[in-house]
């Protein structure tokens, strides 16, 4: 059980988090988020409060149950504290809530295939579809891969070629204006959005860019990718 010192330092904490800091501390989040493609967007605090606030609520909730019946005037004073931030937390959710679905789609748009509207949008995922299970890079059937071009995809694709292929391949995708040049300011958050290694687990976007940028000019004239895509070229 904590003292009331350990109480008290907890406390603290939370008030530097949600009062006396509040500005600075949720300043390094949305700094965050423009940097990894944010730029692009209107900044609104209230996408950012829900992501923001909760990495802090539930601490506070266990807290205030952990000293519910602890009277001493010292305590009743930092419970006081407590439902003060409480409070703070649950207004700036609200205000968030109207917010949510203009967020949803504001997230999804910053990691989403956004095809050039010159290319025929059926044809260029059949065929793209097609060359990746031919090649053994993918094992989704094509309903499935299709829900990856619109906002309805529920399950990530297992990337089974290297991170370097899967990077290259977005590249040269955008390169070669199948994709919408602003996708260039978001691809590796593409990768680790839609897809997941061959082991099954999730790529990380530091990992991507640091391996293509280091190892892309390796790269065999003779890839499977580089195949893949003069195939495609002589179909579109």
């Amino acid at each position: 059980m904590m003292n009331s010192n350990e109480i008290k330092k907890l406390v603290e904490y939370y008030e530097d988090k949600i009062l006396t800091n509040f500005e600075t501390n949720f300043n390094e989040l949305v700094l965050m988020d423009f940097y990894e493609g944010g730029f692009e967007d209107r900044i609104e605090d209230e996408f950012f409060y829900e992501e923001y606030f909760l990495r802090y609520e539930q601490g506070i909730i266990d807290l205030l149950l952990s000293i519910e019946n602890k009277f001493e005037k010292e305590t009743q004073n930092l419970k006081l504290r407590l439902i003060k931030l409480k409070r703070i937390i649950d207004n700036n959710l609200a205000k968030s809530i109207k917010a949510n679905d203009n967020k949803d789609f504001r997230v999804k748009r910053k990691s989403q295939f956004l095809l050039n509207q010159k290319v025929d949008k059926e044809i260029f995922i059949e065929l793209l579809h097609s060359k990746l299970i031919d090649n053994k890079l993918i094992n989704i059937g094509i309903n499935d891969f299709k829900k990856h071009f619109t906002l309805d995809w529920d399950s990530k694709i297992q990337w089974l070629g290297t991170e370097l292929q899967l990077t290259n391949l977005i590249f040269l995708l955008i390169k070669d204006k199948y994709l919408e040049s602003e996708t260039e300011t978001f691809r590796h958050k593409l990768v680790c959005t839609h897809f997941i290694n061959k082991r099954g687990k999730d790529f990380k976007e530091k990992q991507l860019g640091a391996v293509f940028s280091e190892k892309k000019d390796t790269i065999a004239n003779d890839d499977v990718i580089f195949k893949i895509m003069y195939e495609m070229s002589s179909k579109l």
